[in-house]
């Protein structure tokens, strides 16, 4: 049935707008969205023939023959709206109005997944806990969210977040909050609003409506939120809580001892404390995250015995989905900080994504579900069944109770016996993925999978370069096609890992600069057209028996690839170089004419497209010359089509001219530095990402004597006596040796450290004098927080594109998501 109206109700229990991550389909409402990049009306029919049989599509998209094949499918219903994602989002608040249960949202630039996991630790005994899953915070996994709220919960927890103005609003009018937890206020998300004060009232819009907000208050003389929400919402009670005064609301004391710390809560002008923890962290991001939580649980009607209690269960809390080089030859994949059905249903696809290794799955016991054992591990077992998992391995007296319901599992009693058991050396080729409940210690089962031959890693944050690729893909518009940059192992963050994420993004064009590499991505799966920027007359079987095209940039080559075309009987795509001030590869303007006739008389070469490249397209100062660069190669582009009697792809311009020069970009443009968020233009660098962090560990701490000296050539000196750490990185690892003698930082639990002496092969040292509360067991970033990659390279004298290419294949990269 096709309805052109809104759903009054859904029958189904999942939603989803991916065609992807779709495992129940009879079960499952599909959201199909026309968007800027991507329009899921395209998989309406093949979702249909899977089993889905409730769809809401929009109207701007719903012509064309499948308007008439769906009027003659079964038992399906078909809502034709204006919008689907409003749709979505007023559905939830629908099924949001039908609970009574208290609502808690958190808000803030920072800390809000880690509140919302801890508060639900806090709570998890007293209540049952409905909570956002891992991240789900934006206009579209808020409702995704509200929709997993069932008749057997009491509690709800759910994160909110924003990029632009008018979003939270339509957040609140979902959730419908009664209290409010607000975690910090920073400068993330900051490009679209026109000042701080704007995207802190728009925050706060998110509890107009609240009864109680819980914040900290940093400044005595001067509350921004207070004064925002006494207009917004007068009647909301405002808990801020200090760590300044005793006399100013609720007085916070911290003790550090050790790896530990001690919050006391005191409320003003009383002497006695109502909440009294222990708590195993020190660093001040989860000091102000816990009070926030325990001073909510508070709130709550937990008493002071109740957190004390449960405060020793909070852990630290991966954020980020972890996929780590293995030993054997396996892939970990390390999810366990959240063992819950909606985590199990997220991670699950990962485990078959982009992999033609076996898949393998070793998760614990699912702990305080609130759910019947029986319906529990019957769900989980229909889960892996539908994902084809491999081989799954649990863990715990639950799973053990309830083995009959998996076709075929392996099961333990604890991580201990998994592991004496020697099972996991088994485990070869593989993709692993670890799901356990944190009393399980999966920790263990991490290390002994994982591949840990050097202690220094480049994690590369794939949510961050799909955030990137948003962006760029937003400016250039619809019209203009896009080419990334895969050359150099994907200047050395992957190439596979880094080309299947773009493959899977909808990108146009991929670009290598040699065939082997080409060659490579292909046997890996990638099926996207490749562009090979110097490919060798040798090369000729190899780029044609892998359908790489190759970037042709003088007659000598023209001619080879024409003659084996011709012999070979074969069409051959081509991209053709022009040189128009590069001086580097590439067609000059005075063969332009004769490079026309020749590829007129060639009818086994098809023009792909037509490229030059860019020489000062980041430097303002010759802004003149890029744009004489531009007109020249418009022109000699216009020459050679006239002449082939068809239409190319033209492209000119790199990063920087994407944004720099507009009048560039033609019909596609070539994406490279600026997916990984390094620019010059500062316009631009509030609006991307850092997709690179570069981390190490310490090995040693020394304490040096006045009279003692530093490394090679006894060229470090402190001054007078302190302490030093020798850092597991050096110049074989990629750090430069110009980065030695106080030139280069690292950053070690917030601080910046000063290189000292020389940089060794292997290993550098840093002065930690000042810094008491460095110990071994901290990790030194090199570049990707404090220290970002653009700034490191102008200290080393060099530019980003060497440091990251540099990056030796010893350092282990990490990929990491939400």
């Amino acid at each position: 049935m096709i309805q052109h109206k809104n759903p009054a109700h859904l029958r189904a229990s999942y939603l989803s707008l991916d065609s992807r991550q779709i495992y129940e389909p009879a079960k499952t409402a599909f959201f199909a969205v026309n968007g800027l990049n991507h329009d899921g009306h395209q998989y309406v029919e093949s979702l249909y023939a899977k089993g889905v049989r409730e769809f809401i599509v929009e109207e701007s998209a719903w012509h064309g023959s499948i308007v008439d094949k769906a009027a003659k499918w079964e038992q399906t219903n078909i809502y034709v709206v204006e919008n689907s994602i409003k749709t979505l989002q007023t559905i939830a608040k629908q099924h949001r109005e039908q609970f009574n249960f208290p609502i808690i949202a958190i808000t803030g630039s920072n800390g809000k997944t880690i509140c919302k996991e801890w508060l639900a630790t806090l709570c998890g005994s007293r209540y049952k806990v409905i909570k956002s899953p891992k991240s789900y915070n934006s206009q579209i996994g808020v409702p995704l969210s509200i929709w997993a709220i069932q008749e057997k919960h009491n509690l709800g927890i759910f994160e909110a977040g924003i990029s632009q103005k008018g979003e939270m609003s339509k957040i609140e009018t979902m959730l419908q909050p009664d209290y409010g937890i607000f975690t910090h206020f920073g400068e993330a998300h900051g490009s679209n609003f026109s000042s701080d004060e704007e995207k802190l009232r728009e925050k706060l819009q998110l509890f107009k409506k609240a009864k109680k907000l819980v914040y900290r208050i940093t400044n005595l003389q001067d509350d921004p939120i207070k004064q925002i929400m006494q207009e917004t919402n007068p009647s909301c009670e405002l808990i801020g809580w200090n760590t300044i005064s005793p006399d100013k609301g609720l007085f916070t004391f911290w003790q550090t001892k050790g790896k530990t710390a001690q919050i006391k809560v005191i409320k003003a002008a009383q002497s006695e404390t109502f909440i009294d923890s222990l708590i195993d962290f020190n660093d001040d991001a989860s000091l102000e995250n816990s009070t926030h939580c325990l001073i909510m649980a508070s709130i709550l009607g937990l008493s002071r015995e109740e957190i004390r209690i449960k405060s020793h269960a909070l852990k630290p809390i991966s954020m980020r989905l972890e996929m780590k080089e293995g030993l054997r030859g396996n892939t970990l994949i390390d999810d366990s900080y959240n063992n819950d059905l909606d985590g199990l249903r997220l991670a699950l696809p990962l485990l078959k994504k982009n992999s033609t290794k076996k898949s393998v799955l070793i998760l614990s016991d699912f702990l305080e579900t609130g759910i019947p054992e029986e319906e529990l591990y019957t769900t989980i077992a229909t889960l892996i069944h539908q994902h084809k998992i491999d081989r799954v391995i649990g863990i715990g007296d639950q799973i053990i109770r309830n083995k009959r319901f998996f076709k075929e599992i392996d099961v333990y009693h604890n991580t201990e016996d998994l592991i004496s058991s020697g099972q996991l050396n088994n485990i070869i080729q593989s993709q692993i993925l670890l799901k356990g409940a944190r009393k399980y210690n999966f920790e263990k089962l991490a290390n002994r999978l994982e591949n840990k031959s050097h202690r220094t890693q480049l994690e590369v944050n794939l949510d961050a370069i799909q955030h990137n690729l948003r962006y760029f893909k937003k400016d250039i518009g619809p019209e203009t096609k896009l080419m990334v940059m895969v050359k150099a192992f994907a200047y050395g963050t992957g190439a596979i890992e880094i080309a299947t994420l773009l493959q899977n993004s909808g990108v146009d064009y991929l670009t290598v600069a040699y065939t082997d590499e080409g060659v490579y991505l292909r046997k890996q799966g990638i099926y996207l057209p490749i562009m090979v920027m110097n490919p060798q007359i040798d090369d000729l079987d190899k780029l044609t028996e892998n359908g790489l095209e190759p970037e042709i940039y003088s007659f000598e080559l023209l001619k080879a690839i024409d003659e084996y075309g011709t012999s070979q009987s074969k069409n051959i795509k081509i991209h053709i170089k022009l040189d128009t001030g590069m001086k580097r590869l590439g067609f000059d303007s005075s063969e332009i004419e004769e490079l026309s006739e020749n590829l007129a008389q060639m009818p086994h070469l098809w023009v792909a497209s037509i490229l030059s490249h860019l020489a000062a397209a980041d430097s303002p100062q010759h802004a003149e010359f890029t744009e004489e660069q531009v007109t020249k190669f418009k022109l000699a582009a216009a020459k050679i089509e006239s002449s082939l009697g068809y239409q190319t792809i033209k492209h000119i311009a790199n990063s920087a001219a994407i944004s720099n020069f507009p009048s560039a970009r033609i019909d596609m443009v070539r994406l490279g530095i600026s997916l990984y968020g390094i620019t010059g233009n500062p316009n631009v660098k509030n609006k991307i990402e850092n997709v690179l962090t570069l981390k190490t560990s310490i090995s040693q701490i020394k304490n040096i004597a006045p009279d003692e000296t530093i490394g090679y050539g006894r060229r470090g000196k402190l001054n007078g006596k302190g302490r030093i750490a020798t850092l597991a990185i050096g110049y074989a690892d990629g750090y430069s040796r110009t980065l030695g003698m106080g030139k280069g930082s690292f950053e070690i639990k917030g601080h910046l450290c000063p290189t000292v002496g020389s940089i060794c092969m292997d290993m550098c040292m840093v002065d930690i004098s000042e810094f008491p509360d460095i110990t071994l067991e901290d990790t030194a970033i090199a570049f990707g927080g404090k220290i970002q990659l653009y700034e490191l390279a102008k200290l080393a004298e060099t530019i980003p594109y060497e440091l990251m290419t540099n990056i030796s294949e010893r350092v282990k990269r990490v990929y990491v998501t939400q």
